[in-house]
């Protein structure tokens, strides 16, 4: 009787840090399943879009594909499972295998079979600097045929990032970079368009490259990539594009532009000595003068705005020992307006700043890296080829150009999905109800009411830049 006593005793005590440390999950009985379940069933949306955009012609004429084996994957089917990949939240080409199983996935994108991750990195390590300008051409063409014109102008943002490596990849090199000093990188460059939020030209450079290094050959392939009569307003850049050869360049083409001011202490007396100030906000003050730096050929006007420290404690800018308690931002410009309406028109250059931080963090765009500074190339040309549908596909379907790619996955890709069948006819079902239900057949439904790109309009853009399909 003792030892029964304790059993129960010791059954009870079970019970009991079962009722403390257990709960719903615990009590759940698991099974699994053979059957093709997903939770990327949204992706469905984006994939009809892009088809409806005859994103599989274009990427047929653009990637060059060499490979004899009779039992290779097709390039267009390895790019739209990378695409696949880099939505549903891959930051690297290893990331790219979790799909590999994934029957629903593979069936939405309509492939055979799904590229491993080595079939991808061996494909973009096996490209050259030729194909990467012909697929970033073709590319370019496409998306920017049907460009919509601001009635003033489109404003052209310029700047740069870092992509942090760690290995001895090529061009993986040291320099510039806020965050990890010393850390080897890649350095690359965009143009992006301020209104339609679209990256107009990428490069990818050595992380020992400066800001403007090639800037203004990686101007003149911006400009090439829009039709002729395209007008642009003006041209934004931080101060590591205040070079007098760019300057010149600009204006030889005639293109207004803002660009923040590198200081000197020629510069710094100039903006000491001036006397008239115009009043923005409490603790900010904008004023302009000309200057004249050594060997330019005419002055260049300045809009000057200085910060109060007293009343604007977080301040940045550069202090001058003539001025004590203020910090001082420069411009140089051809814009005619006045110096607050010219300093609000370049402050609001910080959504490049978002954009940029989109590609990096929503579109992994820093982490697809190859040994082969070429590969590496291509898969973020690719990326913010992506990161341009995606922009196209937020204006028109969802209507809503806000949100990141990150809230999309939330709200439209990450959707419970099951591949069955009816009859001879494959279906996708997907786990909605209600509102959610409603919002994604809307979807659907525009996505349906979109004009179809025909293989004439995109063959006019292959014939306007002179190039060939491969």
């Amino acid at each position: 009787f003792a030892r029964l006593n304790e059993n129960r005793r010791r059954d009870r005590t079970m019970q009991e840090q079962s009722s403390v440390f257990g709960g719903p999950a615990t009590s759940l009985e698991l099974r699994y399943t053979g059957k093709p379940v997903s939770g990327w069933g949204g992706l469905v949306a984006v994939m009809r879009y892009l088809e409806r955009r005859g994103v599989r012609r274009v990427l047929a004429s653009a990637l060059p594909d060499g490979r004899t084996s009779p039992n290779q994957i097709p390039v267009v089917d390895m790019v739209l499972a990378f695409f696949a990949g880099v939505l549903t939240g891959s930051r690297r080409f290893a990331h790219v295998e979790r799909l590999r199983s994934d029957e629903v996935v593979r069936t939405i994108l309509g492939l055979a079979r799904m590229p491993s991750a080595m079939t991808l990195t061996r494909y973009f390590g096996g490209l050259v600097r030729s194909h990467v300008e012909q697929l970033s051409a073709v590319l370019g063409q496409f998306v920017f045929g049907e460009l919509t014109r601001p009635a003033l102008g489109a404003t052209l943002d310029l700047d740069s990032t870092v992509f942090e490596r760690y290995g001895r990849q090529e061009g993986s090199l040291k320099g510039y970079n806020p965050r990890k000093h010393g850390r080897p990188s890649h350095h690359p460059l965009l143009a992006i368009l301020a209104e339609a939020k679209l990256v107009l030209h990428a490069w990818l450079r050595s992380g020992n490259t400066a800001s403007a290094r090639g800037v203004k050959a990686f101007l003149a392939e911006t400009l090439a990539r829009v039709p002729a009569d395209f007008r642009f307003y003006a041209v934004r850049a931080d101060s590591g594009f205040f070079l007098s050869e760019f300057l010149e360049e600009l204006e030889r083409r005639a293109l207004p532009y803002a660009i923040a001011v590198r200081m000197n202490p020629l510069l710094r007396r100039a903006v000491a000595g001036i006397r008239e100030w115009q009043p923005v906000a409490p603790g900010l003050e904008a004023a302009e003068t000309s200057y004249s730096a050594h060997g330019w050929n005419a002055p260049r006007r300045l809009v000057v705005v200085r910060e109060l420290l007293r009343e604007r404690p977080q301040a940045r800018g550069r202090k001058l020992l003539e001025v004590p308690g203020y910090t001082f931002h420069v411009l140089v410009t051809t814009l005619s307006h006045d110096p607050v309406q010219t300093w609000r028109f370049y402050n609001s250059r910080a959504e490049i700043e978002n954009r940029i931080k989109e590609l990096k963090e929503d579109f992994g765009a820093g982490g697809f890296c190859l040994q082969s500074f070429y590969g590496t190339e291509a898969a973020f040309r690719l990326i913010c080829f992506l990161f341009n549908l995606v922009a196209q596909f937020k204006r028109e379907v969802t209507q809503d150009e806000a949100p990141r790619l990150s809230t999309l996955r939330t709200k439209i890709l990450v959707i419970g999905a099951i591949i069955g069948s009816e009859g001879r006819q494959t279906v996708l079902r997907l786990g909605l109800r209600d509102r959610w239900r409603q919002h994604f057949a809307v979807l659907l439904e525009r996505i349906a009411g979109l004009a179809i790109s025909t293989v004439a309009q995109f063959t006019d853009h292959l014939k306007n830049i002179g190039l060939r399909p491969w």
